[in-house]
């Protein structure tokens, strides 16, 4: 099922033109990388499909719903609840423990309770081998466990699409593996569906399609 549409995506920054036209579509419980030089626009894009940024010209459709023309309340009450993030560094609140960073989507849902929103965060951090590493503070994890925390913090409210920016990006060899054999376990598990910008070829050619971006246009 089509889960992801978006078409004609131009974006200008002054006299930059950065995305050119860009189509893309990906299916429900699909992993899809995207590749290309630095400043190809995959960030940009990634931004885009992600509602963090808005395209000046063409639409964007997650599910049913245009969310290039949602306003910006409606915008973020749908980002929070329908998309998760995972970024290259992961921003995890240095004061508060892996559970509460990773329940914190969970508290802006107005359709959650406490009790609720904290079983969720322990499953997850369970699912992602952290049990033990509930109560810890981001200072006290490794590199790896704090990315799977900040995996299981874009899980939490069970977003229909996980956008994921140079996820392993900061992480050694090892772990890079680690998450992107992570990445696929929570499809096959869990039916999640990954857009991913990477670098990492390894990653690219693991994906159930690898799109390549040059000068602002999708390739292939």
């Amino acid at each position: 099922m089509n889960l992801l549409q978006a078409r004609g995506i131009k974006r200008t920054y002054g006299a930059l033109q950065v995305l050119k036209g860009i189509d893309i579509e990906v299916n429900s419980g699909e992993v899809v990388a995207i590749v290309g030089a630095s400043g190809a626009g995959k960030s940009t894009l990634l931004h885009i499909l992600g509602t963090l940024d808005r395209p000046d010209e063409g639409e964007v459709f997650i599910g049913n719903t245009k969310v290039s023309g949602l306003g910006d309340k409606e915008l973020a009450k749908f980002r929070n609840e329908e998309i998760g993030f995972i970024f290259q560094f992961h921003n995890l609140l240095a004061e508060f423990t892996a559970l509460e960073n990773a329940c914190m989507p969970g508290y802006i849902n107005a359709g959650l309770n406490e009790k609720e929103i904290k079983r969720r965060g322990e499953e997850l951090l369970g699912l992602l081998g952290l049990s033990d590493r509930m109560n810890h503070l981001p200072s006290q994890l490794s590199g790896g466990e704090q990315q799977r925390v900040a995996v299981a913090r874009a899980l939490l409210n069970k977003p229909a699409i996980v956008l994921a920016d140079e996820p392993s990006g900061n992480l050694d060899s090892q772990n890079a593996l680690d998450l992107h054999q992570l990445f696929f376990k929570l499809r096959d598990e869990l039916g999640h569906t990954f857009i991913i910008v990477t670098h990492n070829e390894d990653l690219a050619t693991m994906a159930d399609r690898r799109l390549v971006m040059q000068d602002g246009r999708m390739l292939q």
